[in-house]
């Protein structure tokens, strides 16, 4: 974190002690407008060392985007989210939503229609995909006791 920032926000928080003006000042500013009063403009100067640049413009602009960086990576270590970002992704979840009752009245249509055209549905085969595995192992308990019975007969009628 920028050490220019936590200073900044140190002299803001203090000054801020005096009077809510300057709070109030410094929402436009953090939503893209310009330091336009004298009292913000000049702490966020001293503090960035603007008050002493000979470059203005450039200088400016530079430290503008670094308090912008330090600004995010502050309100990101205390779980804020800007409202755009917000916003985003709430439209995002309704959208969704609305993709997901779309697709719920799809596919209850779709099982209307199986039903009305009276094709089996997958429980059915499923029965009897089960009913014909019993009946295969029971043929085949049936045949292990049919061959078992001619090996026990066979040895008793040779004796």
């Amino acid at each position: 974190m920028d050490k220019k920032f936590l200073e900044f926000w140190g002299n803001l928080l203090l000054a801020s002690a005096k009077g809510q003006q300057q709070l109030e000042e410094m929402a436009p500013w953090l939503k893209g407008a310009g330091l336009d009063s004298d009292g913000l403009g000049s702490l966020f100067q001293k503090s960035y060392g603007l008050d002493t640049a000979a470059d203005g413009s450039k200088t400016w602009e530079q430290a503008r985007q670094q308090f912008q960086t330090s600004f995010k990576e502050w309100m990101a270590l205390l779980d804020m989210v800007p409202r755009k970002e917000l916003t985003a992704v709430e439209k995002k979840n309704q959208e969704l939503r609305q993709e997901l009752t779309d697709q719920q009245v799809t596919i209850e249509q779709l099982q209307r229609l199986l039903n009305e055209k009276d094709i089996p549905s997958s429980k059915a085969m499923l029965d009897f995909t089960r009913l014909m595995q019993t009946q295969s192992a029971q043929f085949q308990d049936l045949m292990a006791s049919v061959g078992a019975f001619f090996e026990t007969g066979t040895g008793s009628d040779s004796s």
